[in-house]
């Protein structure tokens, strides 16, 4: 009878062990991939940020134009994940202003397959929207450069 008890406690034992090891090893796995999908992300939000940077610079040097930069540049903003990301409706009010008149309007294909008096019109809607949010524009362009040239807390 001590004898069964034994062998009973024995293999209760080694199955309470092994069921440990395999939820530790449960465990293990998914820290690990959880740190991969960090590091995805940080690289993700390395390339948008670079991305955002020299688009920033290229408009502030007026070498793009505020239509195409905020347009690109808003996208981007809304790809980043960053624990620290303000809002950006609030934080760049230009950019969002631009972005709004100009994000329904044609490009590529689409734009080469409307009527020639709309995309004249659209155009100077898009040209007016500039030359009104130019300054807005720049100055969103210069807190984009201040936040994201700043080295970023951890």
């Amino acid at each position: 009878m001590t004898f069964n008890w034994i062998l009973a406690t024995l293999a209760a034992v080694l199955i309470l062990g092994g069921l440990s090891f395999y939820l530790g090893r449960l465990l293990w796995l998914i820290k690990q991939q959880e740190l991969k999908q960090q590091q995805v992300v940080a690289a993700k939000n390395a390339n948008l940020t670079e991305s955002i940077v020299l688009i920033a610079k290229a408009m502030r040097e007026e070498q793009c134009e505020l239509s195409e930069g905020a347009l690109r540049i808003w996208v981007l903003l809304d790809h980043l994940q960053l624990a620290n990301k303000p809002d950006a409706v609030q934080a760049y009010p230009g950019l969002f202003k631009m972005y709004d008149v100009v994000k329904d309007m044609p490009t590529h294909q689409a734009r080469k397959e409307r009527d020639k008096k709309e995309i004249r019109h659209l155009d100077y809607l898009r040209e007016q929207a500039e030359i009104n949010l130019k300054a807005e524009i720049m100055a969103d362009v210069h807190k984009l450069l201040e936040f994201f040239q700043k080295p970023q807390q951890k």
